[in-house]
């Protein structure tokens, strides 16, 4: 009898502990974009954003369940779903008007590229590219931010930005459209020589990080919120930007 009632502590102290210990998860959308998040060989996450995360989750109550998968199933996703977040993602009004911002933790500069041999173009604003021919992703921001309809007579829209650089890498445009990761990201997939090129208008400074759903529960978006901060405060986050990228002075954009 005795060893009946000491089977039972022992099972009913497991399940308390279980129940005392255990975290909810909690899940953070996001697509493959190197350097800020990606798997590698082994399926692992790793990137400028998961060291991010990792570094935040000490600081949290909950655990964090990374899903990758293609941005515009993570937008979706994360948009339908409340007590999720999105990274890594860019601080627009668009964004803003379906998802509560929670913190930034860098800066892409926006940039207007061109062949380093071709000093002859020189553009002081935007209204200059007009003289040029500009290879361009079709999407709503990247023509608002470059003030262009998407009936402008010198601008070719292509799919992807690896099809724009392989058309300015081959003299086919003058120009090309990108943020300096992005770009040295696929300058390094095509296998092409960065200084190469050169950044010949800054154009939009913008703010990357976390978003979470509108109807996220408060208490959860402030608990990631002040994970962030604690990043920032202890210079952890810091550390983490220079580890990935190199020292910088962002420019002022030309409007």
């Amino acid at each position: 009898m005795i060893r009946y009632i000491v089977a039972f502590i022992i099972i009913a102290n497991i399940f308390i502990s279980q129940s005392v210990y255990a975290r909810d998860k909690v899940v953070f959308f996001t697509e493959h974009y190197p350097p800020f998040q990606s798997q590698n060989h082994h399926g692992e996450f790793v990137g400028f954003a998961i060291d991010i995360l990792h570094a935040a989750q000490p600081h949290l109550d909950f655990d964090i369940d990374i899903q990758l998968m293609p941005w515009s199933r993570a937008y979706y996703n994360a948009q339908q779903t409340p007590n999720t977040f999105i990274f890594s993602i860019a601080n627009t009004d668009k964004r803003l008007a379906h998802f509560r911002w929670v913190g930034e933790f860098y800066t892409v500069q926006d940039m207007i590229y061109r062949k380093s041999n071709r000093p002859d173009i020189v553009l002081e604003k935007i209204n200059d590219i007009d003289r040029y021919t500009l290879a361009l992703l079709r999407s709503d921001a990247a023509l608002n931010r470059l003030k262009l309809d998407g009936t402008h007579p010198n601008i070719y829209f292509v799919r992807s930005q690896t099809a724009a650089l392989k058309m300015l890498q081959f003299d086919r445009v003058d120009l090309i459209y990108n943020n300096e990761i992005g770009f040295a990201e696929d300058i390094k997939k095509m296998g092409y020589t960065l200084n190469d090129f050169t950044a010949v208008l800054p154009v939009v400074n913008m703010p990357i990080g976390i978003s979470t759903h509108k109807d996220t529960d408060e208490k959860l978006a402030e608990d990631m919120r002040q994970a962030l901060h604690t990043l920032k405060q202890n210079g952890e986050l810091a550390k983490i930007t220079e580890r990935w990228f190199a020292p910088r002075v962002i420019p002022l954009v030309t409007e």
